[in-house]
């Protein structure tokens, strides 16, 4: 891996374009059973913390202070908006785009994420949500390795909810339903709006004046 991303800095450097050009390395899940989570729980596979949550670095000389560190949350949906506003060009206005322009944490100049919901799936399945520092599953397996990619592999699973609060408990081992009964109501009434606009317009296109699609 060391050895073939090496060869992006280099390719851009022979062109003359490795000072002005953002470079993203991350990945789009966490490890399976090889690698470190970070001690989060979960692995690829899972909505879990582990299964998602992944790091992120980002080259922007001029722009990105080397070292800085941003803690908060955003997704690989996040590029398509935020580089195409980088590139100076508009983003498409006959869809929903579920991403955010994330340019101002990158740089710095924006301390809290564009983000009041982030949505997590097993496949086509919406498992959880994340609200500030609440986690909140509908409904998740709780397996882990060796096969935590078929959420069904084991059967009969027990189908029960769970909220956490990844400020405190960021391995996920408290939940806190009976606790916080109202943020349960809440992220689960939240999950159903977003599962009702989805099936209602899958590809998520912008109504036009005739009120076509």
């Amino acid at each position: 891996m060391d050895a073939n991303v090496g060869q992006l800095p280099d390719f851009l450097t022979t062109k003359g374009l490795y000072e002005n050009t953002v470079v993203i390395f991350t990945s789009d899940n966490g490890p399976w059973f090889q690698g470190s989570t970070g001690g989060q729980r979960g692995r690829k596979g899972q909505s879990y913390e582990g299964g998602f949550n992944v790091p992120m670095i980002a080259r922007w000389p001029g722009r990105i202070t080397p070292g800085s560190v941003s803690n908060q949350p955003a997704m690989n949906i996040d590029f398509l908006p935020t580089l195409l506003s980088i590139a100076g060009v508009d983003t498409p206005q006959d869809r929903i785009i579920d991403g955010k322009n994330i340019t101002g944490l990158l740089t710095g100049q924006q301390q809290e994420t564009p983000h009041k919901m982030l949505y997590f799936y097993h496949h086509a399945e919406l498992e959880g949500v994340r609200s500030g520092k609440w986690k909140f599953y509908k409904e998740i397996s709780t397996y882990t390795y060796p096969v935590p990619v078929d959420k069904w592999h084991f059967g009969a699973i027990q189908h029960r909810s769970w909220l956490y609060n990844l400020e405190t408990d960021p391995t996920e081992s408290y939940p806190l339903n009976a606790h916080y009964p109202e943020v349960v109501t809440k992220l689960t009434e939240e999950m159903d709006l977003w599962q009702k606009a989805m099936e209602e317009d899958p590809l998520g296109m912008v109504k036009i004046q005739d009120g076509s699609k």
